[in-house]
């Protein structure tokens, strides 16, 4: 069948029946959808890129059949039918008489707005919303009882099949969406995880951490209306894509949130996830995998530039999309590679006033890093036997706030902290941090345990934490930090010297390029100093 004459078809709203008046035709490497208003249409592209055959009628019908049929796991009330193109006097048919020349998959349409992707644009995804995906999530992998066959997907050769496979495939497309150097550090990277983490596959295997995934989880494949989730659009055209280790499916969510400039969210995201499954052991995996799907998503932006029906203008923001996604690939193999090289326990000591952003930025390094997050807050309310939710508004330097209570605390975290760094372990201390003396306990319990110190400031312009400290009273927190508290932090705060060589980084400034700037130095700084 001609494809321009389907593609015309596929624009035209009469094509659905005479209830519908508009179509928006949307379409990707692999398929076209067409919204109409209360269904959506979706018709595979008769491509064969190797990992993907859709060349003939008959693979196309069995792999509608099977999107179908797995997606009705996580999605059953979207997905509803195969229905077959009909051709006859030149004419096409949706359902018709004629002899069938494609197959559609019938689905309800949804508003455009509700995917978590517009929504995340727009603000509307909470921590919630999150915590509750993350149950979805865990009670989806929880409920299967994977088989051998599935579990042998996460032997070692089998995810390097999937690796090598996407650095066959990205060639082409050297200095083009991904600098000559960006392709080799990732793939050197990946070369040496596989070579010195070998026992980490048979581990993930022995946990039970194989599953039958969703394949393809990001955002864009996430309806969120009220309180329901809907999770649609899994793998269904090549198994070994969908079979594999937890870490890959979550890995994706983290890695897209990531892309999307939310990368507290992202690191959120994969705490509820290890808290409500309690697979801690995921962190061994989570950033190759979280590069693996970095690099996936940039090799599929450069297979688009080979579509005829692609506006050359959206070509160049193909190119820089798929960058990109490079760049955010190499900064996953860049942490990585600094886990194979490293010696000896790493401590990050993030410090900040109230409202300033320090927990949030130190869950981001706890996560980055396979870091134990250890913070004040916590831990005095801990030693004071009440609820770490319990707030307490004492006056600056009375209550739990008493000097004395305050040194019992720094005390205390530094004698978690030694539990860890004992056994190897890296830490976030999370706290301001306002007096040197502190800092110095961190200096020297660092020496003592032979580790590395790293230090990070949270800076913030006084209306921003001001916002913040407002916002934060309506919701429940760790922290009893509050406006006044802050202006007197303010006074007493004791500063960084020259000598503890401090990265400063300042919150207020939400923008990608910032944020990920910050990262990426952090991260070179941390490989000059092990």
């Amino acid at each position: 069948m001609n494809q321009g004459m389907l593609f015309d078809q596929l624009k035209n709203p009469k094509f659905y029946g005479p209830h519908v008046t508009s179509v928006q035709l949307l379409q990707t490497h692999i398929s076209y959808v067409a919204l109409t208003g209360t269904y959506a249409y979706k018709v595979k592209k008769p491509v064969n890129f190797g990992f993907l055959d859709f060349s003939t009628l008959d693979k196309r019908k069995y792999f509608c059949e099977e999107e179908l049929r797995l997606n009705k796991r996580l999605c059953p009330d979207m997905y509803l039918d195969v229905l077959p193109i009909t051709q006859k006097d030149n004419t096409l048919e949706l359902n018709g008489d004629g002899t069938i020349v494609e197959y559609v998959l019938k689905m309800k349409e949804f508003p455009q707005e509700y995917i978590m992707t517009n929504m995340l644009q727009q603000a509307k995804i909470s921590e919630e919303t999150i915590d509750h995906l993350c149950t979805v999530l865990v009670d989806f992998y929880n409920t299967q009882e994977p088989s051998e066959e599935i579990k042998k997907y996460g032997e070692l050769q089998a995810v390097k099949q999937n690796i090598d496979e996407n650095f066959d495939q990205t060639k082409p497309m050297i200095n083009l969406t991904v600098p000559k150097e960006t392709y080799s550090y990732i793939k050197e990277a990946a070369t040496k995880f596989f070579e010195r983490k070998k026992e980490v596959f048979g581990r993930r295997m022995k946990e039970g951490r194989i599953y039958d995934c969703h394949g393809d989880l990001h955002s864009g494949n996430i309806v969120v209306t009220g309180e329901n989730i809907h999770i649609f659009d899994c793998i269904e055209f090549n198994d070994r894509f969908r079979f594999c280790d937890v870490a890959s499916d979550i890995g994706f969510l983290a890695m897209d949130l990531d892309y999307l400039n939310y990368p507290y969210l992202s690191s959120y995201l994969i705490q509820k996830y290890v808290e409500k499954s309690r697979d801690i052991n995921i962190y061994s995996v989570l950033n190759f995998y979280k590069s693996y799907r970095a690099f996936v998503r940039g090799k599929i932006h450069g297979f688009q530039l080979n579509d005829p029906h692609i506006d050359p203008a959206k070509k160049n923001l193909l190119v820089e999309t798929a960058k990109k996604y490079f760049d955010l690939s190499q900064y996953y193999a860049g942490l990585f590679s600094l886990d194979l090289q490293k010696n000896k326990p790493l401590i990050f000591l993030v410090s900040g006033l109230s409202g300033t952003g320090k927990s949030t930025v130190a869950r981001k390094i706890a996560v980055d890093y396979h870091a134990t997050q250890i913070n004040t807050d916590v831990v005095r309310k801990e030693a004071a036997g009440i609820d770490q939710f319990e707030q307490h508004h004492d006056q600056f330097d009375t209550g739990l706030y008493d000097p004395k209570k305050i040194d019992d605390t720094y005390e205390r975290v530094m004698g978690r902290a030694s539990t860890f760094l004992k056994k190897g372990e890296n830490v976030v201390l999370d706290a301001t941090f306002q007096k040197k003396k502190y800092r110095d306990m961190m200096h020297h319990a660092t020496a003592k345990h032979h580790a590395t110190l790293v230090r990070v400031q949270c800076v913030c312009p006084d209306i921003v934490v001001k916002k913040r400290l407002e916002d934060r009273l309506k919701k429940k927190s760790v922290s009893d930090g509050r406006w006044e508290i802050y202006l007197e932090q303010k006074t007493t705060f004791e500063p960084f010297t020259s000598e503890e060589d401090c990265r400063t980084m300042d919150t207020s400034d939400e923008s990608y390029e910032y944020r990920m700037s910050f990262f990426r130095l952090l991260l070179s700084h941390v490989g000059e100093v092990i």
